[in-house]
């Protein structure tokens, strides 16, 4: 089997101007510039991605099968545990921005599906998530927050 077209969540996610990681690079990089930035107590570290459950159904009136991925964006921030509190603060507000630029991010993806048919079918509407706090056992007295952020992508398949 060989893959001739990108695949619609490869478009979702990678394309470069309008993927979800090059728009979550970018609100990151906006983040660590901007006043709620950890400052030299903290250390925001490099997120992760994970892909959950992913259901694939087809509807009577629909051409294509519709496909709904889950998934997860982990985001440690690390310092030290004398700052727990003002580290959570912190979490919090970068929780909060990073859920708005993913919602904006869906509603510019879904202004696409409305114009071009693809990818995202239905614009992210919910959010949710946890903040996870961990002692780092190779540095004495340091504490790593990790915010996760899970949602669903519904998008039209193309096979």
């Amino acid at each position: 089997m060989t893959v001739t077209e990108t695949s619609n969540i490869r478009k979702l996610l990678c394309d470069t101007d309008l993927g979800l990681i090059p728009h979550l690079e970018k609100c990151l990089k906006d983040l660590h510039s901007s006043s709620i930035a950890p400052t030299e107590k903290f250390k925001l570290e490099r997120y992760d991605i994970e892909l959950g459950t992913c259901h694939t159904h087809k509807h009577p009136n629909e051409q294509k099968p519709i496909v709904t991925q889950s998934m997860l964006i982990k985001i440690p921030l690390t310092g030290k545990v004398e700052d727990k509190i003002e580290m959570f603060l912190i979490a919090t507000e970068l929780q909060n921005k990073i859920d708005s630029r993913i919602i904006e991010w869906s509603a510019l993806e879904r202004r696409q599906y409305d114009i071009h048919g693809i990818p995202l079918r239905q614009p992210v509407t919910k959010i949710d998530g946890e903040l996870n706090y961990n002692l780092v056992f190779d540095r004495p007295d340091y504490c790593c927050i990790t915010l996760c952020r899970q949602f669903d992508l519904t998008y039209v398949a193309n096979f």
